[in-house]
This record gives structure tokens, C-alpha cells and sequence, in this order.
């Protein structure tokens, strides 16, 4: 009888949302489920899988590596965290290319002052997915120091196209300049209301 190699064995992992998963099966298994959360946007889940990505050798390490480089910060926090007791002289001399980056603060302070459309993309990211007071107050300060046209057509995109979020402060950065003709047509265009453009 010719053996199925396509067939799922019992131990063999299930990637989540397959239906008749053999019985004691792992969803979510294996590599590919690492992968799959890694992708996926919501913050809580990528950081899951770092911590898990860790359970399959190299190349689960090679995906936390990869990691420092996401768009994310606590991403890239949780990524260097990880990394940070691995013994491998490879992986702690990554770490010292990569701390820099890691330093909140500086990290959005040094996107800001390059205004970049990929520096303001990532800060607007950082905003959108980490809700809390001190990211709220930290990129309200940093976009605050863009000071290039680049950086300025990119949070005039997001006064516009942005979240609800991201068009508050972008309406915050063009109100501090002083720039009413653009709050203007935001409101006009039913982005903003006239309080968040036009209150002292």
C-alpha cells in the first residue's frame, strides 16, 4: 500500500482555521504558524510569536533577527529582549549594530529629524498600534520636529487618509504651524471637526 505523505500525521501541527484537525493535533504548529502571526498586524500577536519563534533552531532565531527591524517598536523591543541572552558571538554582535534603534526615544527623534515619508510612515504606525500615553505624548513631541517638505506631504496624507488617530495628530502638527488652509479642507472634507482644527 503506497504511504500519503500529504496526509497529517496526529503529531503533526495544524495551522489554525483548517477544519478536521486530527485528534490531539497542535493548531497554529510549527514554522509556518510563527510566520503567519509574525505577518499579521495586531501587535500582541507578533509578539507571541516571537517568543515562540525561538522553539525551531536557526531558523526561528533567524526570524527574531529579522524582527529588529520591524516597523513596530515594542516589536523590535520584545526581538532585542530575546536575542539579548543568547550566548552566540553572531548574535550579540547584531545586537550592537542594533541597539540604537532599540532606545525609543532616540529611535523616533532621529526619524523625525530625517522626514523621511518611510520615517513618518513608521511613527504614524508606532501611534496606530500602541495606544498608551507615553507613545501618544512621545509622537506628538517627535512630529513635531519634522521639519522637510517630505515629512510635511506625509502627515498632510494622514491628516487626510489616516486612522482617526492619525488624523488628530497630523491636525496637531499643522494647527502648532499655524497652517489653517490645510485644517481648512480637512474639515471641509469632513476629515476633522472644526474643534479639533481650530481650538486653542
Amino acid at each position: 500500500m503506497k504511504e500519503n505523505h500529504n496526509r497529517p500525521r496526529v503529531y503533526d501541527a495544524v495551522l489554525g482555521g483548517q477544519e478536521n484537525a486530527p485528534p490531539g493535533a497542535v493548531v497554529l504548529g510549527g514554522l509556518e504558524g510563527v510566520k503567519r502571526r509574525l505577518a499579521n498586524p495586531i501587535i500582541e500577536q507578533k509578539i507571541a510569536a516571537l517568543e515562540e519563534a525561538l522553539k525551531y533552531g536557526e531558523a526561528g532565531l533567524e526570524l527574531v533577527i529579522w524582527a529588529l527591524e520591524d516597523r513596530l517598536w515594542k516589536v523590535r523591543h520584545t526581538a532585542y529582549s530575546l536575542l539579548a541572552s543568547r550566548p552566540e558571538p553572531i548574535v550579540q554582535e547584531i545586537l550592537q549594530q542594533y541597539s540604537h534603534k532599540i532606545d525609543r526615544y532616540d529611535a523616533f527623534v532621529a526619524m523625525a529629524r530625517a522626514g523621511g515619508m518611510s520615517d513618518i510612515d513608521t511613527l504614524m504606525d508606532n501611534l496606530e498600534h500602541d495606544r498608551n500615553s507615553a507613545t501618544c505624548k512621545l509622537i506628538d513631541f517627535t512630529l513635531g520636529l519634522v521639519n522637510t517638505h517630505e515629512g510635511q506631504d506625509r502627515i498632510r496624507h494622514y491628516l487626510f487618509n489616516g486612522t482617526h488617530i492619525q488624523r488628530n495628530y497630523a491636525a496637531l502638527y499643522f494647527k502648532r504651524r499655524g497652517i489653517t488652509d490645510i485644517l481648512r479642507e480637512a474639515v471641509n472634507r469632513g476629515c476633522i471637526d472644526r474643534v479639533q482644527a481650530f481650538s486653542k
